[in-house]
């Protein structure tokens, strides 16, 4: 009788454990996180056409990817959600180190002045793709 107590606190004890542990610790990011990061890798990405024009709802791509390439971006207020399309302010600044010429090697840091724009982002397919990014 002892042992089946025993086994039956075992498992119920393990249970519990594991019941407990449900939760991943893995935390979804939101919808205003997932715009901010368009914004804010965008010029990682413009190293490679491809990568950059994917960055872009579908032919709103820029043309002059180098520039984006010599600049930092940074989201600078509150953006505002409406339905599948947000506008966010962003602060735009140079000092960062050009690598959209393709050739693997750093160029020197930009010299752009600072300003800040406000970007139009669309969700498509439950990715925000940037649909108008002035540089100023």
């Amino acid at each position: 009788m002892k042992l089946n107590k025993l086994v039956v606190a075992a498992v119920l004890l393990s249970t519990l454990t594991w019941i407990g542990c449900g939760s991943s610790g893995v935390v979804k990011p939101t919808d205003e996180q997932n715009a901010f990061a368009s914004v804010e890798g965008l010029g990682d990405l413009a190293g490679d056409d491809a990568m950059f024009a994917s960055a872009f709802v579908s032919g709103a791509a820029p043309k002059n990817r180098k520039d984006y390439g010599e600049r930092g971006y940074q989201v600078n207020g509150d953006p505002t959600f409406d339905g599948d399309t947000v506008t966010v302010p962003v602060k735009i600044f140079g000092g960062v180190h050009a690598t959209a010429s393709g050739d693997g090697r750093g160029g020197k840091a930009s010299s752009v002045a600072e300003t800040e724009q406000v970007w139009t982002l669309q969700r498509i397919d439950g990715q925000w793709k940037i649909k108008d990014a002035p540089l100023g």
